[in-house]
């Protein structure tokens, strides 16, 4: 026992250890630093009121006390309605109004005292002078019906009307929130979240930091039913993980052990915000925890806006979308830190990550799936490739990490679906993250439709993102359940056979490649050394050259030579040179195809000799 905790003593100072531990320390440093810290929750992105939701139709949310109508984890539920549309004005009544004052709500609408409209101009004649209407004022003391239809429609249509659209109003106001929300969680990704406020502490603490901030705070999604127009918030899929949350206040101020015991106290809330009693019971303790004169106050509204010495905490539940804190990263750390200390073996790819790994930058692994890879030489790669996307995965073989970088638009999505596909072709499991779900939905469309099935994916914390889940687990159990063996091998062996046969086709393609291009740097000599050079020389040579010979249009084998010697051809020449433009054209007739019979041609002349008489 002593000679292992000596062991474990010089493991822990040891050069190496040091040397990661003061890299988790560094990292310690880092995420505390980028963090800011937020005291007021108007600092937030976004925050909505639940104490804002109107009691319409329309809304619902567990604050209000538990419904029957509404599931337990439906914490708050908003549909639109279509807008009330304004009431028609009487015609008599269209000249002396506003149009645009009748969405004015705060006061009555009045009509104009005085008008001014165009009348017909019964002076006026075609091509003369005067104008085709004049103006005239008239005066509403002097149209009393006009009055009375326009008091009529205020009663029984415009203040109706009011009444309506202030209800929508409110519903739409929360609606409206809660469709900003998630176009910016859209926006943002998973680097912010969505939580549920409870206990809304404000104090003005004695260090002079003024305090806003909810003491406890549970996991939310939000999801987003478009054809509906309705908005539901529910507990995230991993739970609300109801928790206290006091990095608000400063370390001194903080009261002891009172974190771990609210955590010890929400459990008896089962993970429900909305377990008023439990919840509250921890509020109270918490804030008479604080400070001697701490109070609280069961109210949904936000009552208190400004800080005093006196702390107050108010149930008042909000929902929040803030950037994601870092304390998960920091207490994953010193859990890190710890196990070093403890003398527990430090993994070989963050040890490669403090410069102490091995060489290779691989060690034996322990994973009984990883002996299950298996990898041939063969890289399975469906989509097309280049040589630096397969040397990848060389490298990946060789070390326990490969960074592949670039501008937009180089094909890296591309190349991590060929790597996806290998990875599973060799047996080996995949893990794909990525900051914003787009990155994930667009590497999605990339990979082949028949490895799909074997994916799981978890793009975002929807209702629409769940089903997806649900769908890519069910499709993996559907082909576990329906594997054979058999066929499996058969279908390998066949599979095989056919890339051997593909692999063969393309080394003779690659042959006869070969073959042409070397034929190109082949000198040869054609038309007994007339043409001389490589194939693509002669071709050109050939191609300047028919102008000059396009009057030859024999066809002659390329194997043969001329049968007249060139001397005999030369005199031919000079003898064409000498014949008068008479026999060139007597030349130029063509060659009758049947010749007449002596009888007839006999005839034909006597004809011809009797016509000339």
């Amino acid at each position: 026992m002593e000679t292992r905790d000596v062991l474990n003593n010089q493991q822990v100072h040891s050069p190496e250890t040091q040397k990661v531990t003061r890299l988790v320390d560094y990292l310690l440093r880092l995420a505390t630093l980028r963090t800011k810290l937020i005291r007021d929750i108007a600092e937030y992105e976004r925050v909505l009121w639940i104490s804002n939701v109107p009691h319409e139709r329309e809304c619902f949310t567990q604050a209000w006390g538990r419904d029957e109508e509404h599931e337990q984890d439906e914490w708050l539920e908003v549909q639109n309605r279509r807008e009330p549309e304004l009431p028609t004005v009487p015609a008599q009544c269209k000249d002396w109004v506003s149009l645009s004052s009748l969405r004015n709500k705060s006061g009555l609408p009045e009509l104009l005292p005085v008008i001014t409209r165009q009348i017909p101009n019964h002076d006026w004649v075609d091509e003369s002078d005067q104008p085709e209407t004049i103006p005239y004022t008239e005066r509403l003391e002097e149209r009393p019906e006009i009055q009375r239809a326009w008091d009529r429609y205020v009663e029984d249509k415009w203040l109706p009307w009011t009444e309506e659209h202030n209800l929508w109003e409110e519903v739409h106001k929360v609606y409206s929130a809660l469709f900003a929300i998630h176009q910016e969680q859209l926006r943002l990704g998973e680097e912010y979240e969505l939580v549920l406020g409870l206990g809304l502490l404000v104090w003005q603490t004695p260090t002079g930091q003024r305090v806003r901030r909810h003491l406890i705070v549970a996991d939310a999604i939000l999801e987003f039913e478009a054809r509906l127009g309705k908005f539901t918030v529910r507990p995230h899929t991993e739970g609300a993980k109801l928790r206290p949350e006091l990095d608000m206040l400063d370390i001194a101020e903080q009261p002891a052990h009172a974190e771990e015991s609210a955590k010890a106290a929400l459990g008896a809330a089962e993970d429900d915000p909305w377990e008023k009693g439990r919840v509250e019971d921890v509020l109270q303790a918490l804030v008479h925890s604080i400070d001697s004169q701490g109070d609280y106050d069961d109210s949904l509204e936000a009552k208190n806006s400004r800080a005093s010495a006196k702390p107050v905490v108010e149930y008042a539940p909000a929902l929040i979308l803030r950037k994601r804190s870092a304390k998960g990263l920091t207490e994953t750390l010193k859990r890190i830190k710890e196990q070093i200390e403890n003398g527990e073996v430090i993994p070989g790819e963050f040890a490669d990550l403090a410069e102490i790994g091995p060489k290779d930058g691989r060690e034996p692994s322990d994973d009984p799936e990883e002996g299950n890879a298996v990898f041939d030489g063969e890289i399975f790669f469906p989509k097309p490739s280049n040589d630096e996307q397969r040397r990848i995965v060389d490298k990946m073989r060789a070390a326990s990490g490969v960074l592949v970088q670039g501008p937009p638009g180089t094909g890296k999505s591309h190349t991590i679906a060929n790597l996806i596909c290998h990875l599973l072709a060799t047996g080996q499991r995949t893990l794909i993250t990525a900051k914003t779900p787009r990155a994930l939905q667009v590497l999605e469309g990339l990979v082949p439709d028949e490895l799909r099935p074997l994916c799981i994916n978890l793009l975002g914390s929807g209702l629409e993102e769940r089903r997806s889940l649900e769908s890519s687990v069910g499709g993996i159990l559907r082909k576990n359940e329906e594997w054979n063996d058999d066929r499996a091998k058969r279908e390998r062996t066949e599979l095989e056979e056919r890339l051997r046969k593909l692999r063969e086709e393309k080394a003779r393609v690659n042959r006869r490649l070969r073959d042409i291009r070397e034929s190109e740097t082949h000198t040869q000599s054609i038309a007994e050394g007339a043409y001389r050079g490589t194939a693509a020389r002669i071709a050109e040579a050939v191609n300047r050259d028919r102008a000059d010979y396009r009057w030859f249009t024999d066809s002659v084998p390329f194997d043969k030579t001329c049968q007249i010697d060139i001397i005999e051809l030369q005199n031919v020449l000079v003898a064409l040179r000498l014949f008068t433009p008479d026999k060139r054209r007597e030349l130029g007739f063509a060659w009758p195809e049947a010749m007449p019979s002596s009888e007839r041609f006999a005839n034909l002349v006597g004809n011809e000799l009797g016509f000339a008489e």
